[in-house]
């Protein structure tokens, strides 16, 4: 797949977090057996609930890019690896963006150093990314 720039790149990051939210849980296989729980109220058993909306799941070219994400991943080190994931999750669920600020609080930095040690960790892997190709 080609990276157009870095901005693809920080989007490329972006989906991936949005795409392991779409992506099943983790099942305990030690768990075998499971009897499911009956609604005390007779008129839920019929389905007059209200709906659960889930997100959709996630379609083979998300799980792609999520795979590339997971492999440029490799090329970063391990402070930018866990900034940049943290930075993506998030971000997932909002239309805006990262939130600098609530990441700064998890690390205990200033939501500006978090946004600027983020552009330099997708402008350092853009530059590897750039060699290789």
């Amino acid at each position: 797949m080609e990276i157009d720039g870095v901005d693809h790149l920080t989007g490329i990051f972006l989906e991936a977090a949005r795409t392991e939210l779409k992506l099943p849980a983790a099942y305990d296989l030690r768990v075998k057996g499971h009897w499911p729980d009956a609604p005390d109220d007779p008129g839920q058993s019929y389905g007059y609930n209200t709906v659960e909306v889930r997100l959709p799941r996630a379609t083979s070219a998300e799980i792609s890019r999520y795979e590339l994400a997971l492999q440029l991943t490799t090329l970063m080190e391990e402070a930018d690896r866990k900034l940049v994931w943290m930075c993506a999750h998030s971000g997932a669920r909002s239309a805006r963006g990262p939130s600098w600020r609530r990441v700064g609080k998890v690390t205990g930095v200033h939501a500006n150093t978090v946004r600027r040690r983020f552009e330099r960790a997708m402008w350092h892997l853009w530059s590897v990314v750039a060699d290789r190709a």
